[in-house]
């Protein structure tokens, strides 16, 4: 009997569990209190805006002027998927005030949520010892816990995406309509925080249909209902958002890039961001996990990973130069890993020296362990963000706060300005965007765009001095036609309203 091989008995691996999650979120919340510009800042920042706009706009006694800066931010970002996260936010601002700690702590939650759902569906894919090494690896993977702090609907996503393949498969085995429910519910609802959630939902629902009979499937009306559960909510928020209201006419803008398929630097940018989140060794061992597996469990794991290279190829650009696209990747590897260790638990259980074996197996759990948390801190301590705070609110006073956006080559397409310094502001193309464009086919003539920007501005704010450096047509046109409005340490502010001559 392997099943508690690693632990001896049902108590050991719970006390185990706990120990675990208690270390997960002791590690997360350390160095809580610092900006959140850790991970991904500018996407952020994006969820912050938003979400401080939601605040001002329902809650009354706060400064006018601010007010009005908050909402015109919050209103004029683009929409791109439901402001679910940021809407949750804004209403426990008013509860506790504006705190940032706020958001990463709901995303931490979530995370961790997640967390138990893994552990349920690995056990029943292989067995306790896999279960538990999969969700070690779902924990503590550094990229993992950096990104489950962060504000944005990732980490949200990815526990409902956990959650709804646990609830596919138990509905799948027992064939009952109240696992059909849930599991309809709960992919309506991870789709419908972000769209992209599909992919690995909708491939992992096709194997377990296929697995099961493909004739038999669409007979069976239960099918059915979790097809539309599925896909009624965002097909509601889509369609509204489209066809009646508009607002997400632009959100496919910049998204398909097909061509990149037939491009050996994309195969290689990818493998690079592969590199960087799992280490690519770890990639090519969970593949071989899913061939470890059994029957039904191969099928499953087969279909979660097509649908992540199916979302892969879909957004192409994205996932080779995005490392938070590689996020619902995640629990698909944690899966995969656990057929290895069930298979190396069954070995070991057939040794003698069993008590040796399993002292040794859980040394090295601890020191693996140690190891991720030690790293994960070492990153977290390295970096104070807190005196960006000030320094953008410095920058924001000397532009006076005006409603009124300014031009800007700033951090995070000038996120930090509009968040800290109360400034809206419109960014200059940077590298990353003109690569965008360029990549889609539609390349930019900046020299005969720089007028159109700067129409109707009064200022322009560079706090990105090495780029302004690197950029020589811009520097040459700015420091040659406007004066200097205000310098100090690492900005700089022209003044677009008075020209020299």
């Amino acid at each position: 009997m392997t099943e508690h091989w690693l632990f001896g008995s049902r108590k050991n691996l719970l006390f185990c569990l706990v120990l675990a999650f208690i270390l997960a979120l002791g590690i997360r919340l350390y160095d809580l209190d610092d900006l959140p510009l850790d991970f991904n800042p500018a996407r952020q920042l994006f969820s912050m805006l938003k979400a401080r706009g939601m605040y001002y706009a329902m809650t009354p006694g706060l400064p006018e002027w601010q007010r009005e800066i908050a909402i015109y931010q919050w209103k004029s970002s683009p929409v791109i998927e439901p402001p679910v996260l940021e809407a949750l936010v804004a209403v426990s601002y008013r509860a506790f005030g504006e705190n940032l700690a706020i958001p990463r702590i709901y995303s931490i939650l979530f995370w961790l949520t997640g967390g138990i759902f893994l552990f349920l569906l690995a056990q029943k894919l292989t067995d306790s010892n896999g279960a538990f090494f999969s969700l070690l690896f779902y924990l503590f993977l550094p990229f993992g816990a950096y990104a489950s702090r962060s504000f944005q609907p990732d980490p949200l996503m990815v526990a409902l995406i956990i959650a709804a393949v646990w609830a596919s498969w138990n509905w799948r085995e027992t064939g009952q309509w109240r696992w059909a429910i849930s599991a309809g519910l709960l992919n309506g609802m991870a789709i419908f925080i972000k769209n992209v959630a599909v992919f690995p939902l909708a491939f992992a629902a096709l194997a377990l249909v296929f697995e099961r009979g493909f004739l038999a499937s669409l007979k069976d009306r239960q099918t059915w209902f979790v097809a539309v559960l599925s896909i009624l909510p965002v097909g509601l928020y889509t369609f509204y958002g489209v066809v009646i209201a508009g607002y997400l006419g632009g959100q496919f803008d910049f998204r398909f890039f097909p061509q990149l398929w037939s491009d050996p630097a994309f195969y290689l940018r990818w493998k690079g961001q592969l590199e960087g989140v799992f280490g690519f060794s770890v990639v090519l061992l969970a593949l071989a996990g899913v061939f470890l597996s059994r029957r039904r469990v191969f099928v499953f794991l087969t279909g979660l990973w097509s649908g992540y290279f199916i979302y892969s190829m879909t957004f192409a650009y994205h996932t080779s130069t995005h490392d938070y696209y590689q996020l619902p990747f995640i629990p698909i590897i944690a899966l995969s890993l656990a057929p290895i260790a069930q298979t190396l638990a069954e070995r070991a259980a057939s040794l003698r020296n069993i008590h040796l074996l399993r002292i040794a197996a859980g040394l090295g759990l601890v020191l693996m362990v140690a190891v991720e948390i030690w790293i994960v801190r070492v990153e977290l301590a390295r970096n104070n963000y807190r005196p960006d705070a000030e320094y953008f609110a410095m920058i924001g006073s000397l532009t006076g706060h005006s409603l009124e956006p300014v031009a800007s080559v700033s951090q995070d397409y000038g996120g930090r300005l509009e968040y800290w310094g109360w400034q809206p502001n419109v960014a200059w193309y940077d590298e990353s965007q003109l690569a965008l464009r360029q990549a889609a086919g539609r390349d930019i003539q900046l020299s005969e765009r720089f007028g159109e920007f700067i129409q109707g501005k009064r200022f322009f704010v560079v706090t990105r001095l090495a780029e302004l450096e690197g950029n020589t047509a811009l520097r040459e046109t700015l420091y040659n036609n406007y004066p200097i409005y205000a310098e100090g340490r690492g900005f700089v502010i022209f003044d677009l309203a008075n020209p020299y001559p």
